[in-house]
């Protein structure tokens, strides 16, 4: 048996989001408001809706993203470090052949497109069918930060894309427009140093995991069994903890509980792969990438 682990690699942990606005779209701050709000950051990308807002002015964050909010009025797609060429005209028109064009050329940029809120389904949602027809994408955002669960929670789509062979990844992300929408949810990437080129690559491999407030310090695989070390020190060893390994099908695998600083998951093999999610006492939560598992 196999277990394709993403998390082999070692680095530092960076914290950041993609997908934020400010007044050159539909957000209600300029962007050096969202600058602040972000104080405290890595990493951070603006993701205005069908425009590249150019990063510029005073700001504490290292690093900064470009990026855009392909935004039809059927469905919303991320581009991260997507070609200025692409504005050439531009059109933010729904159809398989327009996005995956779009898909490309970031790639090729050396980019990601990552599928935002596929569940919003009062507007702008995907449809399962047409996520399928996309091709090259890097992820899906399965934790929106409205973080409402009727629309903004899309490990389901997740699920059924992975358990048909997709090797996606899964992204958290504020979609921040307003205060209070801000450090809701976000990314932590284990990369080697805090670099456009270091994270993406890091990113690339799956090297990172969706967190609101709690999270993984290490995951890490010991012949057949998957031992996630969850982030721990002396006021977190005294909360209670709840671990769920999930696999094909979204498959509850196995439940831990307690005030533990470890789980561990002995593979059997049929999995296809196990992606762990993390609650902390009061809700804090943390989702990983899946782990994939071959015979």
């Amino acid at each position: 048996m196999k277990i394709w682990n993403p998390y082999e690699i070692t680095g530092k942990w960076l914290r950041g989001s993609f997908h934020n606005h400010t007044t050159n779209s539909d957000g209600w701050f300029p962007l050096e408001t969202v600058y602040k709000m972000y104080g405290g950051y890595d990493f951070l990308g603006i993701s205005d809706h069908d425009k590249i807002t150019k990063h510029e002015g005073e700001r504490e964050i290292p690093t900064v993203f470009e990026a855009i909010e392909v935004s039809s009025r059927q469905t919303h797609m991320l581009l991260v470090n997507p070609p200025h060429s692409i504005m050439e005209n531009y059109s933010s028109e729904f159809t398989i052949e327009n996005y995956q064009r779009f898909v490309d050329l970031t790639a090729a940029n050396g980019g990601f497109a990552v599928l935002v809120h596929p569940n919003r389904y009062f507007s702008n949602f995907w449809k399962l069918d047409d996520m399928f027809k996309m091709e090259n994408f890097l992820g899906v955002e399965v934790y929106n930060g409205d973080g409402n669960p009727e629309y903004d929670i899309a490990f389901d789509k997740w699920d059924a894309l992975l358990s048909a062979g997709r090797k996606v990844w899964g992204f958290g992300n504020d979609d921040s427009h307003v205060y209070g929408q801000e450090k809701r949810a976000w990314n932590m990437v284990m990369a080697m140093e805090n670099t456009n080129e270091a994270i993406v690559d890091a990113i690339v491999k799956g090297n990172f995991y969706v967190s609101t407030g709690y999270g993984f310090d290490a995951i890490q695989v010991e012949d057949d069994t998957v031992v996630v070390d969850l982030r721990s020190n002396e006021l977190l060893d005294k909360m209670y903890k709840y671990v769920t390994f999930f696999g094909k099908d979204g498959r509850v695998l196995q439940e831990t509980t307690g005030r533990i600083k470890q789980a561990k998951y002995e593979c059997k093999g049929d999995e296809g792969y196990v992606r762990i999610a993390v609650y902390l006492e009061g809700g804090y939560s943390a989702f990983s990438q899946p782990l994939f598992v071959e015979k």
